[in-house]
Formats: C-alpha cells, structure tokens, sequence
C-alpha cells in the first residue's frame, strides 16, 4: 500500500518523545515560549509549523520537552536566527536583532543563560556551539554589487539614456555637495546597482527644488514626450525616488535573493507611476528594479547594518563563552570555522571545502543552510569538542565521518 503524503500539520503529527528538538527558525527566547506548538498561534505568526507538528501539547515549551526525557548529555546551538533573520531581511527593521538585555525571554544575555542552566539541572553533561557572523555565508556573498553587463542586450542598449537621466540628476547631486551619489552607467565595464541607503541623508525636497529651478528640466522632460507642465510632477518623482539612492560598493552585501529582481519591472511602482499619468512605457523604464528604481533596503545590507550584525554576533559569543565556561561544557567555535571557510577554505578527508555557493560542498542552494556534507563536517568538530572536553575517543577510535559519505549540490563529474 503506498504512503499518503500529507502536509497537515495537525493530522500529520508524529507522536514523541524525540531526540532532536532542533526546531528550524527557532530564536533563543522561542525555547521558552510556551504557545510556540499551539496551532492557534500560527496565523498571528507566534508559533512555529514545525514545532507545532512535535510538541507534547499545544502549552509545551521545546525546551520543557528536552528536559521531559532526563538528558543525560545535551548539544546546543541556538543563537543564530536571532540575529540572521535580521540579514535575511536586509536589515529593513522588520525582523530586529534579538536585545542583548533583557529578562528571560526578552534578552539574549539572561535567556542563554536560563537555557543552560535547565539543561544542566539534573547534572547533564552537553557541548554549544557560538554564532557565525552570517555575512561570510554564501546567501550575502554570492551576488556581487556590480552585475549590470553592459553586453547584456537587455541592459546595454539602455546605457546612452540612463546616464542622459542621471546626468540631470548628477548636477543636482553635485550642486548639493555629494558627488559621491552621482551615478554612471559604463558601457566597457560592469555597473553597480543603485541602491536606496537609508543611512544617507534624505535630499528629496532639495532635489526637487534644484530640477525645479533649472532652466533644463523641462527641455528634458518634453525629451521623453511628456509637456513642459509635467515638469514640476517630474521634479517630484525624482526627489521621491532617488533621495537617498547611491550606487552600491564593493562594501554593500545584496542578498542571494536579489538575483531574481534586479533588472525586473516592479509592477507596483510601475502602476503608480502610470497612476501619476505617466505612459505605460515610461512608467515601465523607470521601474526597473536596481537601474532606474533603487533597490530596497531588504535587498541590501549595507556597512552600518553589518557592524550591527557583527557587533550583535561578538556580544552574543561573548555570553554563550562565559555561560559555556562556567558550566564547564564542551565548546564548537563555528564563528572561527565559517570565517576560515570564507577565506581560507577547509579540509575533511580527501575533500576541500569552501563558502562558496554550489562548489564549496558546504552551503545547500539556499546559501544559508548547510548540506548533508556540510552538516557532516561540523558533526565532526563536534565530536571533537567533545572528546577534548571529556576525554572520550570519538576521534581516536575512528568514529569521525567521512564527509565524501554525505552528498552535496552537484554532481562529482562537475568537479
């Protein structure tokens, strides 16, 4: 009889007790959350599917039900969605940084240390691991900052107007004392996007005024078809649009995702542009995401929003450390290994490893998660703390995996 797959969280709910409580996007707080398996809580967003499919009851704590089965050893390692979902975002403010301060349940500080000091109540023995700094992995480091091909027929035969449109723009940019804004489109080389950085100051009201006032605009604005009273409604479109855009850096991460939307329409802007009575294939050329419509802040973390990330990531190791010492538990540094990952690449065996998307063995397509292989690798870093914390054989004895055992993204041939 065939199997009857389903995706019903509350049919298809396995009965526990279960050895992994690893729970996918689970924060440090969200151990302790007791509506966190409650089905009801799922359309407000305060419950999480895949604990809902494992919990004890709709009131369980995951980490109530780690302590229900007596742990005699424990790993940990939790901590990194408190701070990648801010990244995955872009750093656009709607899924913030986990405070450092707080009680139980609110910082990261008092809740790390609640969560250790449970698991260790009844004299377990465990290893923890510390938070990656995410902006190494693949997700923030595989779309570079400058992808604009002027040999891509889709793009190149737009550079003459596009730098015609900035270069009214660029005056008023180097009117207003910040050249560095201006933005250029090269027809030899790669270009970067345009971005909107939030941390700019806002110049639209000036950008406005500056087009408002030159005796050029409205030649330009009638160069496109429009009428000389259209001039003004351009004025403000463009202060509107471009008052905090700048071209992104070398210094400027975009997120994996973004591949698939710059060089797109955005439909919406687009809409209202025709809304604003502009011709549809005017309102069309202005709307193409990363060109002539800056990338949003979630496409793109920006310097400021990795120092957060990085300074975030360092105070948290620093508590995970000092929680980790005192209680005398085994210690994976994995921010030190995915930074040597980046850089430097690792070896397991006969396999090199690297950061990098599909290629590296490492990172599964998502340029976040690991793979079978990945996950392999930090398996035996943890058998290794462990060994070195409590003096057993795991490495000695031969029980360390072999990491060529464990598939990856591609085919070996593509090597």
């Amino acid at each position: 009889m065939e199997a009857t797959s389903t995706t019903d969280i509350i049919l298809n709910n396995p009965a526990g007790p279960f050895n992994n409580m690893g729970v996918p996007g689970a924060k440090s707080y969200h151990l302790l959350y007791d509506g966190y398996g409650n089905p009801n809580n799922l359309q407000a967003g305060l419950a999480n599917p895949y604990f809902v499919r494992m919990a004890s009851s709709p009131t369980a704590t995951i980490l109530g039900d780690a302590m229900a089965q007596s742990p005699s050893f424990f790993s940990l390692w939790i901590g990194n969605n408190d701070i990648l979902g801010y990244a995955l975002s872009g750093g656009d403010g709607s899924n913030p940084i986990t405070p450092l301060t707080g009680g139980i349940g609110i910082g990261f500080t008092e809740t790390y240390a609640a969560i250790v000091t449970t698991l260790t109540s009844q004299g377990a023995q465990g290893v923890v691991a510390n938070i990656p700094n995410v902006t190494n992995i693949p997700h923030f480091t595989t779309v570079p900052y400058n992808p604009l091909d002027p040999t891509n027929p889709d793009f190149g035969p737009q550079i003459p107007t596009l730098n015609a449109v900035f270069g009214q723009l660029n005056q008023v940019f180097t009117y207003l004392g910040v050249p560095e804004r201006n933005i250029v489109f090269s027809n030899s080389e790669a270009s970067a996007v345009v971005i909107k950085d939030e941390s700019l100051q806002n110049l639209s009201s000036e950008i406005e005024t500056a087009l408002n006032a030159s005796p050029n605009f409205k030649l330009f604005v009638q160069s496109f078809g429009l009428s000389e009273q259209a001039a003004p409604l351009v004025a403000n479109l463009f202060g509107m649009v471009y008052g905090q855009a700048r071209q992104a850096t070398e210094d400027d991460l975009l997120v994996l995702p973004s591949s698939n939307v710059i060089g797109t329409i955005n439909s919406d802007f687009m809409t209202f542009l025709m809304n604003q009575n502009l011709p549809a294939a005017l309102a069309g050329q202005f709307s193409i995401e990363g060109i002539s419509l800056p990338l949003e802040d979630k496409w793109v973390l920006i310097p400021n929003e990795q120092d957060e990330i990085e300074a975030a990531t360092n105070s948290f190791n620093a508590v995970i450390d000092a929680v980790r010492s005192d209680a005398g538990l085994a210690y994976v540094d994995t921010n030190t290994l995915l930074n040597t990952l980046a850089t430097d690449g690792l070896t397991s065996g006969n396999y090199n490893l690297s950061s990098k998307l599909v290629v590296g063995g490492v990172f599964s397509l998502d340029g976040v998660h690991l793979t079978a292989r990945g996950y392999s690798f930090l398996a035996n870093e943890f058998m290794k703390a462990i060994d070195a914390t409590y003096e057993s054989n795991f490495e000695e004895s031969g029980m360390l995996i072999n990491v060529g055992n464990y598939p990856t993204n591609y085919s070996p041939a593509l090597q």
